[in-house]
């Protein structure tokens, strides 16, 4: 399956990277390598996230303080947010 990213949720990446990286670049790359890997895992495990509050759609749990929103169409993962746990979706 495609991992297919929305603009939206390509900028909540940029903007959750840059905030870490103010304070710890090295946590950043982290973060970020964390995050692709487990997002990659969703070309064969699609169904990896939980059940999400919005109809049709899954979140992958990325680090404890974050979440990947998505949903899947057809032969494809498309990636909705990348949110902090405190901020409500949608």
């Amino acid at each position: 399956m495609q991992i297919k990213w929305t603009k939206r949720a390509a900028n909540n990446l940029d903007a959750v990277v840059a905030y870490i990286a103010q304070d710890n670049p090295l946590a950043a790359k982290k973060f970020l390598s964390e995050l692709l890997q487990k997002v990659d895992h969703l070309q064969s495990f699609p169904m990896l996230g939980r059940p999400g509050l919005v109809p049709l759609t899954r979140e992958l749990v990325i680090h404890h303080n974050y979440i990947a929103y998505y949903r899947i169409k057809q032969e494809q993962v498309e990636i909705l947010r990348v949110l902090h746990v405190r901020r409500r979706y949608p």
